[in-house]
């Protein structure tokens, strides 16, 4: 069996990357990603190198893959602003159930993938499609010097916060970020999510049998396992976003071993993460990810080029101006945050203590719990009922990350405001466009998904459904 190494020591498997990562050669001069990433069991991406974010040059792409890590490219990206949606399974309590059952794990995907490409292929969108260890990629492009990016870029919001910091280069932030691609990046991030609502309408909350979820909400079943549609990376600034590149190894099981445990690390080979190709049934790909010299032969005719998409992004453009999401991103943005100087009035003075205290304990203890999905969403449900502005659900969010909580310094490179900002949005949003109904706003779905913080309080979350 081939070591990650030798895997990248292919011509095919090198040309591959350098597609993916918008080069026609292996020369990473080439290459239209701002920067590359390496993950590894010891070459993990935690403080800023040239070992670890670089800008691209030819000694540092060879220096990664003579480590055999798994190879990312940036999400930002130099001719074009890239569209990323992320599906996948998750199970809170067999997190490696992916691994060892992966034919189960990936036909629990396929209705889900159906629709997806069903969406796409309605408004003209090409894209690749690139299997991970638990699920899929799905990547096209807009290109800067098009009309189509004028549009996109018209849509997107970047508040003030999150402007400085694109203006500032530091750490893995060579320069700073056009004004122009950052509001492409957040207007993507909205396309992404209206997408998201066209699938969920297009299905029921549940497919297969198991939950279907936005960005990694607490499923609340049995078997506490789920599908989720995560658009996360749309809740941070674009330079803080990776995507793993086809045909880099996919070894996460065994660089995160607190997590998926011992077994899978020792059990479970390295992967290769593999575009899906039409020519392959899905057990054929589930066979050569497997095997790192079949997915070398593999690369000789399975192009990993990201599709240029314009054309179809206007389509998709002109169908989400005139949708409900639309006019709810309209009112959210009608609003901003309260400025830091008036906190002490405002969301300061607001005491947790009026809500439920499965939902007052998020705002009392900030971290972790503010950064959990499931909490962001109670807690935006139940404002809402109350009367507040999504706009200053957010604001709340973000004053409370931004203090001492023991947060650290994140937030210097992540940015709290567009954090907020992006999830009590998607929250709002579902509620806006009617596709959360709230039917699990209760004290006893609360409690299946583990987020029960004091049995039997006397305090009814039904209470705060909107409708």
């Amino acid at each position: 069996m081939l070591s990650p190494k030798e895997y990248y020591d292919s011509i095919s498997i090198q040309q591959r990357l350098a597609e993916y990562c918008g080069g026609q050669t292996i020369d990473p001069s080439t290459f239209t990603t701002e920067y590359l990433s390496g993950v590894g069991e010891s070459f993990k991406p935690d403080r800023v190198s040239e070992e670890y974010y670089f800008i691209p040059s030819r000694r540092s792409f060879l220096k990664l893959l003579d480590s055999g890590v798994d190879i990312f490219r940036a999400v930002w990206d130099r001719s074009s602003t890239l569209g990323i949606l992320d599906i996948e399974y998750f199970n809170l309590d067999y997190p490696a159930e992916a691994y060892f059952n992966p034919h189960r794990t990936f036909y629990l995907l396929e209705d889900i993938c159906q629709r997806i490409e069903k969406i796409f292929r309605r408004f003209g969108i090409p894209y690749l499609q690139i299997m991970t260890g638990q699920g899929y990629h799905y990547s096209f492009r807009v290109s800067h010097d098009g009309k189509a990016h004028n549009q996109l870029a018209a849509l997107g919001n970047v508040n003030d916060s999150l402007a400085l910091k694109y203006a500032s280069p530091k750490g893995r932030l060579p320069h700073s970020v056009p004004a122009q691609s950052a509001r492409a990046f957040d207007a993507m991030g909205r396309l992404m999510e209206y997408v998201s609502h066209m699938v969920l309408s297009d299905m029921s909350t549940r497919t297969r049998g198991i939950p279907v979820v936005c960005t990694d909400l607490s499923p609340g079943n049995v078997s506490r396992e789920a599908i989720s549609i995560d658009l996360s990376m749309y809740g941070d600034p674009v330079y803080m976003r990776d995507i793993r590149c086809p045909f880099s190894t996919y070894q996460k099981h065994r660089y995160q071993k607190e997590k998926f445990g011992e077994r899978a690390a020792g059990e479970i080979p390295p992967l290769a993460a593999l575009p899906r190709s039409t020519k392959y049934t899905l057990d054929d790909l589930i066979g050569i990810r497997a095997d790192l010299g079949l997915s070398q032969d593999y690369a000789r005719h399975a192009g990993a080029r990201i599709p240029e998409a314009s054309a179809g992004i206007q389509a998709l453009i002109k169908s989400y101006i005139s949708s409900r999401l639309f006019r709810f991103h309209s009112y959210f943005d009608s609003q901003q945050h309260d400025s830091p100087a008036l906190w002490p009035k405002t969301y300061d003075s607001f005491d947790p203590n009026t809500l439920p205290c499965c939902v007052a304990h998020c705002l009392q203890w900030p971290n972790d719990n503010l950064l959990k999905p499931t909490n962001l969403q109670a807690l935006t449900r139940v404002l809402l009922k109350i009367g507040w502005h999504p706009r200053h659900i957010a604001g709340l969010v973000r004053s409370r990350l931004e203090k001492d909580f023991g947060l650290g310094s994140q937030w210097q490179m992540y940015d709290a405001s567009v954090r907020a900002d992006f999830y009590v949005r998607m929250f709002a949003g579902l509620i806006a466009a009617g596709i959360d109904t709230e039917a699990d706003l209760d004290c006893l779905a609360h409690a299946e998904k583990g987020y029960c913080w004091k049995p039997h309080c006397g305090q009814s979350l039904a209470d705060y459904r909107l409708n």
